[in-house]
């Protein structure tokens, strides 16, 4: 067979071309797929290229200079940081390093298995299965970082966490930065290819900080149950576990509620990650969970603590707890001494009455924390938790600021709030209808009156009137930070159903002190690190304003109703335990339903003093009230404080001025004001309208009935009467004498009250031409005479529209007349239309 030569090459290629173009023609949809295909292998290999480059350049870029991840075995060096007195020679409070005898490490196969599944799940569920980074994380965190314009998530794996810690430098440990991120990627990378997973995990468990000053597993175990990270139950590993996110939050001393919330999250997690049936996470969480701190002999531990905390959310705990810190406090020994003695004398008195421990809280007027007693004895079981930041209710220890809001809006001092049966409908229908402290109720009364005395009603009616997210928001300017849940907002805010912190509580009253200026609690004087330089050191400032334009004037009108003894003793009497010997003080006292929370909070020129009575756990106490209980601490502190100082009076700012004004009204003091007293004002807000006015009314009898035409003349008297405005009418009538609203009745006779004919002549025997006839017509009235006993007719001897008072009537003419009887009558019509008349039998004598 012979083979025809193949045509050239060109010629092939338009062969070739003509079968594409056929195939073209006949399959289009076809054709254009497979075009699309190859353009996107092509263009993917591309892309593929350029990552590959990319990533190999950004590998080699970030990863040129990172450190040996066999380093990641060896423990850096430290200081040890410690925290001073005010003084910078008492020492509190060492913060150890870990080398110190605060990390111990254990053998991987000795720590729970339970506590190393919680680990996973909460900080890295894909730990055995990614390469030390966790891409997908990385991915999702870069999203959420371009749509917040800043790093907010970092997607940090377990062995990103370790590299971080061991492996980075201080410096670049606190970066946020996308390079950082990709260096420590890298390492981590690294680390997981010289590392097995199971040591990655159990270096991390014995590196990784757990707060109160444990670092690993080991240490968190002692510093919270007191035992081996080994004996700890399922309850305690997952709770442990889940604190590594933020030591500081959730500090089960602190606050046990957020660890207790977080170790929810991590055994939901366990669930959802195949560690435990839901059945098993439900029986675990519900398990009670028992603190067991080690016991310690520190001075003021409450306050190192306190301290502690501030520091760590400044520095962080690396630096914190490595860098050899000296940290200088506001701290007075003697004032700390001294209030944990008075708090732990008047707690051991209250026992009998169920109240177990107390708070107290002392600062200097800037703001210094001179004194924190966190409770009556550390080392007792739950002495540990630190009271003054303890969410508790304050009782009635917010009305000052509810009324401080109340004169930001126009009340003054002399505003009169009624105290009267009140009641208010929730969004949801209940009805709130609030008591006073003595179950009764008191009517109007000045604003001055209604806070020194506490009562309730007007409180809630003052909280009506500024409105609830008002008084949150200056509440919030003033330090408060626990008003954070609306769904409990409500009117109750008034007399504290909402928790305050007495630390918190005590920087408000503070405020109130210095004129209605921000002046937020101060722990921390001065820092200084290993090397002699300052890191920081605190000043004091002038505060921001809180009260409004006019804050100094309405907080010393505050402070001005709040040391006033005297307008306390309404309700309190005399000699109440608010009531210091030669002591300028301004106080409140406070107590929660059911005697569950006793308050005493006030301030001196020289001192602020907050405290709390109460039991850790809520129980109610037997009847203990702010007066008598945590007012024996608050008393006894104020005194010993102010003891040598000469009393010294709040000073009086610029724009107050004083204004008399009646009592019972609130209005101007005019003369009809029976009790008339003198106000503090901010300058152009007292009142100018005198709205208790005299009014003169004629009265009879016993001065209960209105006299008229026909009361006997000894019986009528002119009196002044005070009148209240229409408001007031009804509480005036009960309280204060008003006029008669009833005339007053008629006497027996009323003829002989109304006309009366005096005896005329001698013996009633008259003569000579005329004869003056008197007596007294009360009303218009008609004199005439008649002849005879019964007289058939009757003449007029004269007419008077003009009442008399027994005077001159008439004159009777007698002179043409004939001897013998005659009858006189005198008719009268009073101005009430009553007709009365006297009739008066008298004998003419002839003429001589």
């Amino acid at each position: 067979m012979t083979h025809r030569p193949a045509p050239p090459h060109f010629i092939r290629t338009r062969h070739r071309r003509r079968q594409i173009s056929a195939f073209r023609r006949r399959f289009p949809l076809i054709a254009f797929l497979l075009r699309l295909v190859l353009a996107f292998i092509k263009l993917s290999l591309l892309l593929a290229l350029t990552l590959v480059a990319g990533g190999m350049w950004l590998y080699y870029r970030y990863g040129s200079d990172l450190p040996d991840p066999q380093r990641i075995s060896e423990y850096r060096s430290f200081e040890t940081t410690r925290i001073y007195a005010r003084d910078g020679t008492t020492l509190l409070y060492e913060l150890v390093g870990p080398d110190a005898g605060r990390r111990t490490p254990v053998p991987f196969e000795r720590i729970p298995q339970t506590l190393k599944n919680a680990t996973i799940a909460v900080e890295d569920a894909g730990f055995y299965e990614n390469p030390g980074v966790d891409l997908r994380g990385i991915i999702r965190a870069a999203l959420q970082n371009y749509q917040s314009g800043q790093i907010v998530s970092g997607a940090s794996t377990i062995t990103q966490q370790l590299v971080r810690s061991i492996l980075l430098s201080p410096e670049e440990r606190g970066e946020r930065s996308y390079e950082r991120k990709l260096r420590e990627a890298i390492l981590a990378y690294r680390v997981s290819r010289e590392y097995s997973k199971d040591q990655i995990l159990g270096i991390y468990l014995n590196e990784v900080y757990y707060g109160a000053q444990a670092y690993g597993v080991e240490a968190a175990a002692q510093a919270y149950f007191s035992k081996h990270v080994w004996e700890l139950s399922p309850a305690e590993s997952t709770l442990i576990a889940g604190l590594p996110q933020s030591p500081t939050s959730y500090n089960p001393f602190e606050n046990l509620p957020a660890a207790k919330t977080r170790q929810r999250v991590t055994i939901d997690l366990m669930a959802k990650f195949g560690y435990l049936s839901h059945a098993q996470a439900d029986q675990i969480y519900n398990t009670p969970i028992t603190l067991a701190p080690p016991q310690t002999d520190m001075v003021a531990p409450h306050f190192a603590f306190y301290v502690r905390d501030l520091l760590e959310r400044r520095y962080g705990p690396d630096l914190l707890y490595r860098a050899g810190l000296r940290v200088v406090t506001s701290i007075d020994m003697g004032w700390q001494a001294e209030a944990q003695r008075v708090a732990q004398e008047k707690v051991a008195e209250l026992r009998a009455k169920n109240a177990s421990n107390a708070g107290v809280v002392m600062l200097a007027p800037d703001g210094e924390i001179l004194a924190m007693v966190g409770s009556v004895d550390y080392n007792a079981p739950d002495g540990q938790v630190n009271v003054t930041l303890a969410a508790r209710q304050p009782g009635s220890a917010l009305k000052p600021f509810v009324y401080a809001a109340a004169l930001q809006r126009g009340w003054t001092p002399a505003t009169v709030i009624w105290d009267t049966p009140s009641e208010w409908r929730t969004p949801d229908g209940v009805v709130y209808k609030p008591l006073n402290y003595d179950n009764a109720f008191h009517g109007p009364l000045r604003l001055r009156m209604t806070l020194a005395n506490s009562l309730n009603i007007p409180a809630v009616k003052a909280l009506e009137f500024v409105g609830v997210p008002n008084f949150i928001e200056e509440m919030s300017r003033l330090g408060v930070t626990t008003f954070d849940d609306p769904s409990r907002y409500g009117l109750a805010m008034a007399l504290g159903s909402n928790e305050v912190r007495l630390l918190e509580l005590s920087g408000a009253y503070n405020a109130l002190r210095n004129g209605g200026r921000s002046t937020p609690p101060v722990a921390v004087l001065k820092v200084t690190n290993s090397r002699g330089e300052v890191l920081e050191r605190w000043a004091p400032e002038r505060g921001q304003p809180i009260l409004g334009p006019q804050s100094e004037q309405i907080a010393y009108l505050i402070t001005s109703i709040l040391s006033d003894n005297q307008a306390r003793w309404f309700m309190f009497g005399r000699n109440n335990v608010l009531e210091l010997p030669d002591i300028v003080a301004a106080a409140k006292t406070g107590t929660s339903n059911d005697w569950r929370d006793s308050w005493a909070m006030g301030y001196s020129s020289d001192v602020t003093i907050g405290v709390w009575v109460g039991n850790n756990d809520g129980a109610p106490m037997d009847e203990v009230a702010g007066s008598n209980g945590a007012g024996l601490i608050w008393r006894d502190l104020m005194i010993a404080y102010n003891q040598g100082r000469p009393p010294q009076p709040f000073a009086r700012p610029a724009g107050i001025i004083e204004a008399p004004v009646c009592a019972d009204t609130g209005g101007k003091a005019g003369e009809a004001c029976p009790r008339p007293i003198s106000e503090l004002f901010v300058a152009g807000t007292a009142p100018t309208q005198v709205d208790v006015v005299y009014q003169k009314v004629r009265v009879g009898g016993d001065g209960n009935c209105l006299a008229q035409s026909y009361t006997p003349a000894d019986q009528v008297r002119e009196v002044s009467f005070a009148i209240y405005p229409p408001e007031f009418r009804e509480w005036a009538a009960r309280n204060v004498p008003q006029p008669p609203t009833e005339p007053c009745p008629p006497p027996q006779a009323l003829a002989q009250a109304v006309a009366i004919l005096n005896p005329v002549g001698s013996g009633d025997i008259v003569s000579g031409p005329q004869v003056f006839i008197s007596g007294t017509a009360r009303g218009p009235f008609t004199l005439e005479y008649g002849r005879g006993r019964n007289p058939e007719s009757w003449q007029s001897i004269g007419q008077n529209v003009v009442a008399v008072e027994n005077g001159l009537l008439g004159v009777w003419l007698t002179g043409g007349l004939a001897p013998g009887e005659y009858t006189l009558r005198l008719r009268v019509i009073t101005a009430d239309g009553i007709s009365a008349a006297d009739q008066r039998i008298v004998q003419v004598a002839g003429s001589p």
